[in-house]
């Protein structure tokens, strides 16, 4: 029952770093993007 319970903890903790990466990721994509179009809109301005 212990081993049970500690693949149960692993996977979770597994899960929960995995979601937190695509988050993270998700996070700096959107970052970029912005930043990306940011710089075009200044450089048709000019």
């Amino acid at each position: 029952m212990n081993e049970g319970i500690s693949v149960l903890i692993g996977l979770s903790i597994a899960y929960v770093a995995s979601f937190l990466g695509m988050l993270f990721a998700y996070l700096s994509y959107r970052r970029r993007q912005r930043e990306r179009a940011h710089r075009h809109e200044e450089a048709r301005h000019e």
